[in-house]
């Protein structure tokens, strides 16, 4: 029996990833974005429109326009997930005009350098939310759908197209000015998500050439929930005859794994590679041979 201490820690980890990006995505559209004459694409793009166009609060339009949304994502996409993002969806909308109220927004007068530090703080901010397993909702959503579907299409590409679509709508109520300041933006808020999503959720694969195969084998499932698959080795030059431990973790753990082997076994002999596509549950499952 699998202990429960793996599944509390990224329970706790994953709130934790909700609340810091959601605090972080609320402020990067009540402080950033709005006072520094930025555009932008998706949900919050149109929002920015019915604001121009009919003074609506950001926050209170941006709740209603993912309405619609969040009922089409509910017959496509988990319930966990979409509970999830409706809670960051009702929170972030609040937030959004509620900062304004404590905080006066003030332009930084130079709209490159905001382009440039709300993508970063966008992009940081979504991958949070993402880790937590929610989304900031409106076209998130059909990102998200899409790429539960295409593994192929990766997800930071997804966004730049769907908010490719926005900016001509924005090109018409503002101006090309803003369009242009806001592909500054999407494009460093994807380079900013691509990148923490391979920093941190990137998959390694690890082989283990060592003689306490079960004992290692015993603490990786209780300290990382993970699964392995134990082989025969034998060693070219002495002979030897060894066991080969397999494991697929995350680049987060790589250290915790090291610390783990080494405490058992510290002459075991170590590598990681990278990984570009996994399939099967590697969480769950393993085998011995």
């Amino acid at each position: 029996m699998k202990t429960k201490q793996p599944a509390k820690k990224k329970r706790t980890e994953k709130i934790g990833f909700l609340l810091i990006g959601t605090l972080l995505y609320s402020l990067y559209i009540s402080l950033l974005l709005s006072p520094n004459d930025i555009g932008s694409g998706g949900i919050m793009g149109i929002t920015l429109i019915a604001q121009e166009l009919f003074h609506t609060p950001i926050g209170l339009t941006q709740l209603v326009l993912n309405i619609p949304l969040f009922l089409l994502g509910f017959r496509f996409l988990r319930k966990r997930f979409m509970f999830l993002s409706g809670i960051i969806v009702l929170v972030s909308s609040f937030l959004i005009d509620w900062i304004p109220t404590q905080i006066v927004p003030e332009s930084l007068n130079d709209p490159l350098v905001a382009s440039i530090f709300a993508g970063l703080v966008s992009g940081l901010a979504m991958a949070l939310i993402f880790f937590g397993g929610a989304s900031t909702g409106g076209l998130d959503i059909l990102g998200k759908f899409f790429y539960a579907r295409f593994h192929n299409w990766p997800l930071p590409r997804i966004f730049l197209m769907q908010d490719l679509v926005i900016y001509i709508l924005v090109w018409f109520v503002f101006d090309l000015k803003h369009v242009m300041y806001a592909l500054i933006m999407s494009f460093v808020r994807a380079k900013a998500l691509q990148t923490v999503y391979s920093f941190y959720s990137a998959s390694k694969q690890c082989i283990i050439i060592c003689e306490k195969a079960d004992e290692i084998n015993e603490v990786i499932t209780k300290e990382l929930g993970r699964g392995v698959t134990i082989l025969d080795a034998r060693g070219g030059y002495s002979k030897r005859t060894k066991k080969m431990v397999y494991v697929v973790v995350q680049n987060n753990e790589i250290l915790k794994l090291q610390e783990i082997v080494s405490s058992v076994e510290s002459n075991a002999f170590v590598t990681f590679s990278e990984i570009h596509t996994v399939f099967g549950n590697y969480k769950e499952h393993s085998y011995s041979f």
